[in-house]
């Protein structure tokens, strides 16, 4: 079962270790907008989106995109931090 095939009973935790240097306000990350830093994504072959919540700053958007394209479209995807090591622990509740 992947990470996502049920996204409504699945809590997803993000870790990472990465401090990028170089934020600033000026920054546009992939998937990130600013109206209160939102961050949403596109399924694979749709236009369906999926709302990925509103965050504090636009990197834990940049964060929450990134967990979600890990999801999506696995390890070896583009993200908005690929030097920072992503572990995701799943817990399904049914």
């Amino acid at each position: 079962m992947t990470c996502c095939s049920n996204p409504t009973s699945s809590i997803i935790n993000v870790t990472t270790t990465d401090q990028n240097p170089n934020s600033s306000n000026n920054k546009i990350y992939r998937g990130v907008r600013k109206r209160k830093w939102v961050s949403e994504i596109r399924l694979p072959n749709s236009r369906e989106r999926i709302w990925l919540g509103s965050h504090d700053t636009q990197e834990k958007a940049a964060r929450a995109f990134d967990a979600a394209l890990y999801c999506l479209r696995g390890p070896h995807a583009s993200f908005n931090f690929p030097n920072t090591p992503l572990t995701i622990n799943v817990a399904f509740h049914g």
